[in-house]
């Protein structure tokens, strides 16, 4: 099973080395110190600021920045603050980075790709031309990859080799998590992937 926890190792293949989900009330002050070659900070509650040796600035929910410093100061100025750290090994080209949410729905619609298995949402069936990886901060569902079939709650990291289709069919409790896509390969696509409209995927074998 590929999914891990903060604090865990990830499978060997993953560009992603780790992350950790930073909870701060109003006022709280935190150092941090660099851990790879690649940092990624992506807020997901709230409002934050980040100082840095030549420079301070304001990011909020959905705002992220990649760090190239050796060390720099989070403020939190909000009631509650949350955000995300990423830290790997990635290239300079990069696929997306945000948060989504899923629900499930009495009448969703699949706009990727067929699927054989009971869907209850509206995400789509779908791959990339890069990894992808999927940070849970609420709810619990089920994730496809491939014809893997994967329950994940709060706290965990599910990563998705390249060209391998994707979707959370499933979520009895509301889904809010973050995605990180990691270097664009071969064609070098943005965005969702359909072999209805793309062409068939060619899932990285060696990354599962």
């Amino acid at each position: 099973m590929p999914i891990f926890r903060s604090g865990e190792a990830p499978p060997p293949w993953c560009e992603l080395g780790g992350f950790e989900i930073l909870d701060l009330k109003e006022g709280a002050v935190v150092d941090q110190a660099r851990r790879g070659p690649a940092e990624r900070l992506l807020v997901t509650f709230g409002t934050i600021q980040l100082a840095l040796p030549e420079s301070t600035l304001i990011l909020k929910e959905n705002q992220f920045l990649d760090v190239a410093n050796e060390a720099w100061r989070l403020r939190a100025c909000s009631a509650k603050v949350q955000l995300v750290r990423l830290f790997g090994r990635w290239g300079r080209d990069v696929g997306g980075c945000g948060i989504f949410r899923v629900a499930e729905q009495e009448k969703p619609v699949n706009s990727g790709d067929p699927v054989s298995y009971e869907k209850r949402t509206s995400v789509d069936s779908h791959y990339h031309d890069c990894d992808e990886y999927w940070v849970i901060l609420e709810g619990r569902g089920t994730v496809v990859i491939g014809d893997r079939h994967m329950k994940v709650t709060s706290g965990e990291c599910v990563p998705i080799g390249m060209g391998h289709h994707h979707d959370m069919p499933l979520a009895p409790e509301a889904v809010k998590a973050v995605f990180f896509e990691t270097t664009l390969e071969r064609q070098k696509r943005v965005g969702h992937l359909w072999a209805h409209t793309h062409g068939a995927a060619q899932p990285a074998v060696e990354r599962i």
